[in-house]
């Protein structure tokens, strides 16, 4: 009697080590399953952030080619204005010499 609760001691422990074990493999299983997702989530947030990045500084760009297209307008109006000023004071001038000489 005193062998067999000896042997049904020794048979739970045995078995309580291998619930253990199991147990301890389920852990470093779940940890590295944790690690790999927390590596691909981080991955996938840094490419989502590096894209937000990349789609900031093109409408940036384009926002910057428009205000120097706008500018560059701005200034060949201008330019057309002086020339068509300065042509008009052109003939003023020449004018007024031609008829100085006469």
């Amino acid at each position: 009697m005193v062998e067999e609760t000896i042997r049904t001691i020794r048979e739970t422990e045995k078995q309580a080590d291998v619930i253990v074990a199991e147990a301890e493999e389920k852990g470093r299983e779940i940890i590295e399953n944790a690690k790999a997702e927390a590596l691909a989530k981080s991955e996938e947030i840094i490419r989502k952030a590096r894209e937000k990045a990349r789609e900031t500084q093109e409408r940036a760009e384009q926002a910057g080619h428009g205000e120097e297209e706008r500018a560059s307008e701005a200034t060949e109006k201008e330019i057309q204005a002086l020339k068509a000023l300065a042509a008009e004071k052109e003939e003023k001038a020449v004018s007024l010499v031609i008829s100085m000489l006469a």
